[in-house]
C-alpha cells in the first residue's frame, strides 16, 4: 500500500527466496544458499506529507517533548501532524486551561513564542485527529514518529494490522532495546529520514489467526480473530491451578504436547522479550525464523526450539487437559483458550519497517550490550607479563 509512497532499495547482492537454485553439471549437482536481505535504505518517491505521532500514555515528562516534535514538524517542514484521539483530547484540555489563564487569544500573540507553551497553543489547532476503528491511516501516514519505550513500538505495531509506514523510534521509556535515538537527536535524525538518507530494518511479525470450533469438530466460526503480533503469541495457564497442555502442528505436523505453565511462539523481535526469560536463543531481527520457547515445562529435557519462517503452527489444547487456559498477543487481547480453539500462526506478509540508527547489526549489538548487558563484566582478564 506504500508502494506509491515509498521504494526499497535493498543493499544485499541477492534477495531471499523459497526455492534453492540448482545447476546441472553432467551427474553431479549443488545448489546455492539465498543471501539474506541486511539492509533496507529510504528512498521516497515523492516527498512525505503527513505524520503520525504516538507519545507514551501517561507520562507528563513525554508531554513537552511531543510539543516540541509538533511545532517542528509543522513551522519548519510544513507537515501534516496527525495525533490519537486520546491524544487530541489532552491537548485540548491543554490548550482550555492556558487560555483561561489569558484574557483573550490576541493576549497569547502578542506574548509571541517566548516558550514551548505559547508556541505549542498557536499551532495546535494545526494539528489533525485520527479515531482508531474509523479512519484508514494507510493511505494518510508517511510516517511515523514514537515518543516512548518499546511498548509503545509495539501499540504503534498494533494500530496497523496490514502494511506499516517506516517509524522513527525515539527512547523516552525504560529500557529502549528497540527505540534506538536519543530525543535530543530529532532535528537531525527526522531531516535525514525527510531526505531519504536513512536505513531501516524489516522486523517480521506473526500472522495470528484464532478459530473457535463450533462443537468440537474441525468445522470453525465463519469469522475469526486475526492479529499481527511484531513479539510473540502466549498460551498460559493463568488463573488456573493446573498445568497447561497444548498441542502443537507445524505444517500439519504434530511436534509435541507442551506440559507446563504455557508456550511462547515468538519472532527475532520478540526473542529478548519474554522468550528471553524461558532461556530461548536471542536472534537477530533479519533471521527469519519463528521462535517456540516453553514456559516452566514439566520436563529437564523440553528446550526451545526454531523452525523456519515459512512454516505454519497450529496449536490447541490437548483433549486430556483439565482446564482451560488464556491467550495474549503482544500482551493484548487477553482472553479464554478452551479446547473449542485453535490458533494458526505464521510470519506475516507484514513487517514492521524500523528506522535504524547505525545499521540493522549495529544497533541490535548496541542493545544487547547497553540494554540487556548482554556478557557484561566488570573487569577484563589481564594479560600475561613477559619473562625477562
Amino acid at each position: 500500500e506504500y508502494k506509491s509512497y515509498l521504494s526499497l532499495v535493498v543493499c544485499a547482492a541477492d534477495v531471499t527466496s523459497n526455492k534453492l537454485n540448482s545447476h546441472h553439471l553432467g551427474m553431479q549437482y549443488y545448489y546455492t544458499i539465498p543471501k539474506i536481505q541486511k539492509q533496507y535504505h529510504l528512498s521516497w518517491t515523492r516527498a512525505p506529507t503527513n505524520c503520525l505521532i504516538i507519545k507514551k500514555y501517561h507520562d507528563p515528562g513525554v508531554l513537552k517533548k511531543f510539543k516540541m516534535i509538533c511545532i517542528w514538524l509543522i513551522t519548519n517542514q510544513t507537515l501534516d501532524v496527525y495525533v490519537e484521539g486520546s491524544d487530541f483530547e489532552e491537548l485540548q484540555n491543554i490548550k482550555a486551561s492556558d487560555m483561561s489563564r489569558t484574557s483573550s487569544c490576541d493576549d497569547l500573540k502578542s506574548l509571541g513564542a517566548k516558550n514551548i507553551d505559547v508556541e505549542f497553543l498557536n499551532l495546535i489547532d494545526n494539528i489533525k485527529v485520527w479515531t482508531y476503528g474509523k479512519d484508514k491511516l494507510s493511505n494518510k501516514i508517511d510516517f511515523i514518529v514514537c515518543l516512548g519505550g518499546d511498548g509503545t513500538l509495539l501499540y504503534a505495531s498494533s494500530l496497523f494490522q496490514r502494511s506499516v509506514p517506516p517509524i522513527i523510534a525515539f527512547n523516552l521509556g525504560s529500557l529502549g532495546f528497540l527505540t534506538p535515538f536519543e530525543f535530543k537527536e530529532f532535528p537531525t535524525v527526522l531531516r535525514k529520514a525527510l531526505k531519504g538518507t536513512l536505513g531501516f530494518t524489516l522486523r517480521n511479525r506473526l500472522d495470528c489467526t484464532l478459530w473457535l470450533r463450533t462443537d468440537g469438530s474441525e468445522d470453525v466460526e465463519s469469522i475469526p480473530q486475526s492479529y499481527q503480533v511484531l513479539n510473540e503469541v502466549i498460551i498460559d495457564r493463568g488463573i488456573h491451578s493446573g498445568v497447561c497442555m497444548v498441542d502443537i502442528y507445524c505444517d500439519e505436523v504434530f511436534v509435541t504436547t507442551v506440559i507446563g505453565d504455557g508456550v511462547i511462539v515468538a519472532t527475532p523481535t520478540g526473542s529478548t522479550a519474554y522468550a528471553a526469560a524461558t532461556g530461548a536463543s536471542v536472534v537477530a531481527p533479519a533471521v527469519p525464523c519463528v521462535i517456540i520457547a516453553p514456559i516452566c515445562p514439566h520436563s529437564l529435557s523440553f528446550r526451545p526450539i526454531m523452525v523456519p519462517a515459512n512454516c505454519v503452527l497450529k496449536c490447541k489444547l490437548n483433549p486430556d487437559a483439565r482446564s482451560k487456559a488464556c491467550i495474549s498477543f503482544d500482551g493484548r487481547h487477553r482472553q479464554d483458550f478452551t479446547k473449542l480453539h485453535v490458533v494458526e500462526v505464521c510470519t506475516s506478509e507484514y513487517p514492521l519497517p524500523c528506522i535504524d540508527k547505525e545499521s540493522s547489526m549495529q544497533d541490535w549489538f548496541n542493545g544487547l550490550r547497553n540494554c540487556l548487558m548482554w556478557n557484561g563484566r566488570s573487569t577484563t582478564q589481564k594479560p600475561l607479563k613477559e619473562k625477562k
